[in-house]
């Protein structure tokens, strides 16, 4: 049903009014100039992601900002973004600058902002007599509407944000897994985690894609694909804590997980070597009391401005699990994946199977036909770096019982509706940026070590629904490592152990 056009032409008025309201206070002298100036340098740039990108600005997205590095901002940049913002920013800016204001004295200021409020109030309480139903209609319809309101929905955010990582009181801290021990199993353990970086399983012929993009790890035996895996979040800043935190995604927060143990730190209390290699915009306070390697710093070859390019990370996978010396241990790998917009940067020559490719970050130059095959590299190139892995651990099997899992922190939208990249509320978010790959191999030593039935396990992975909240108590059970912080309704090998 359309709108009246008088509605329509209401709407206008009525933010207008809003906005005078809220930001009148702030047209005085010394204050005018600087606030204003700033407000549209960052509606600007809110408003190109908004507009291109379907990008929602809540608390978790300025997380995911605050929290990113310069190597993975600048890859935003391209030509249109930079014309974008001189022109919807640089100009207004300007004409600020160079426009000259008269104020009145104090007294007559006040006077004529209490006016221009009083008029504002009048227009919104003459609105809302006539299309008060329209209004209240539309808003319990579509309450993501005023997710989009720039640029106040993103100064609330930032406030939100910013209460929260200064001026909110932590936690006490609250020690989970104090009694992690390792027990007493055959052999002793090995665990590659890949932490996948905006891979989507729509992608993934497990779920029924017509491309191989998973020609690399097709050959190999003993892989099982979890094929209705989602993630607890669809930014980085969320998912990479909340897979590792015992909490689960119903009970996850920021502050929750800041002041407890997560599963990496209770699996090095078990005497676990445990190293995190980094790849990406962080570890996001996973690492915190474990080692952790930048990749860029300690590899030159493939890595270039940005980040390196995965397959960097094989040698210092292999160098470190030559440093365990036969003892326990767990390696993880927070990789770009297919990080985007600049897709076509995450894979090296000789990888871009699929053609015609997007070779640009600024997505509106490309066909959907080259933004899919771009991405669908991506993934297949995260599946050359996977089978390369696997390979690599292969020669390890009489040392260890060896396991490798792969699952993406969350997937990504490529148009669909018009919305790109990730980091929608995740009440609101599409399938596409939740609903993301989650894969195991098993080495035969591993499997026969653990009696680890494999027809279970490849049941277990077609029946039902499995998450990141699994990870924890999964990751506990691979490692054989004993706490009350094991939750075996979680675990998905426990059941298919031992038969």
């Amino acid at each position: 049903e359309q709108l009246p056009l008088l509605f329509n032409a209401s709407v206008p008025i009525l933010f207008l009014s809003l906005f005078v309201i809220v930001f009148t206070p702030f047209v005085s002298k010394y204050i005018f100039k600087p606030f204003f100036i700033i407000l549209i340098l960052i509606g600007a740039s809110v408003n190109y992601a908004t507009y291109h990108f379907g990008v929602i600005f809540n608390q978790d997205m300025m997380t995911n900002i605050f929290e990113t590095d310069p190597k993975e901002a600048t890859s935003y940049l391209n030509l249109r973004l930079i014309i974008w913002f001189l022109v919807s920013a640089g100009l207004p800016c300007l004409l600020i600058m160079m426009v000259k204001v008269k104020y009145s004295s104090f007294g007559k200021e006040i006077l004529k902002k209490l006016m221009m409020i009083g008029v504002a109030a009048l227009l919104i309480t003459v609105t809302a007599s006539f299309f008060y139903k329209d209004y209240a209609s539309l808003g319990r319809n579509n309450p993501k509407l005023l997710k989009h309101l720039i640029p106040t929905y993103v100064i609330g955010s930032t406030a939100k944000y910013i209460d929260h990582r200064f001026l909110t009181t932590p936690l006490p801290y609250q020690i989970i897994g104090g009694d992690a021990k390792r027990s007493e199993t055959v052999g002793k353990n090995l665990v590659v985690f890949i932490v996948g970086e905006t891979a989507r399983a729509k992608h993934y012929p497990f779920n029924g894609y017509s491309r191989a993009t998973t020609a690399h790890t097709d050959p190999i035996e003993n892989i099982i694909s979890f094929q209705n895996a989602s993630s607890c979040g669809t930014a980085t800043a969320v998912s990479v804590p909340c897979m590792f935190s015992t909490l689960g995604r119903k009970e996850y927060s920021k502050a929750k997980f800041d002041a407890q143990d997560n599963v990496a730190e209770i699996l090095k209390r078990a005497n676990i070597k445990s190293v995190w290699i980094e790849n990406n915009s962080t570890c996001k306070g996973v690492c915190r009391r474990i080692e952790t390697i930048d990749l860029d710093k300690v590899s030159a070859e493939n890595c270039m401005d940005e980040n390196c390019q995965d397959h960097a990370f094989l040698p210092v996978v292999e160098q470190k699990i030559k440093s365990f010396s036969g003892q326990d241990g767990i390696i993880y790998m927070h990789i770009m994946g297919s990080h985007g917009p600049s897709y076509y940067k995450r894979y090296p020559d000789g990888h871009g199977v699929f053609k015609p490719e997007c070779l640009t970050s600024d997505l509106q130059k490309c066909t959907k036909e080259e933004i899919i095959n771009t991405y669908d590299n991506t993934v297949l190139f995260t599946d050359f770096v996977m089978a390369e892995v696997i390979k690599s651990l292969q020669k390890y099997e009489k040392t260890y019982n060896i396991s490798v899992v792969y699952v993406s922190d969350h997937g990504e939208s490529l148009g669909e509706n018009g919305i790109y990249l990730h980091g929608m509320p995740y009440s609101i978010a599409p399938d596409e940026q939740t609903h993301v790959p989650f894969m195991m191999w098993f080495s035969n030593q591993m499997i026969q070590n653990k009696k680890l039935d494999m027809k279970c396990m490849e049941e277990r992975a077609k029946a039902g629904n499995v998450s990141h909240d699994n990870i924890s108590s999964t990751l506990l059970s691979l490692m054989d490592v004993q706490t009350e912080a094991y939750k075996p309704e979680l675990d998905l090998i426990g059941a298919c152990k031992g038969k």
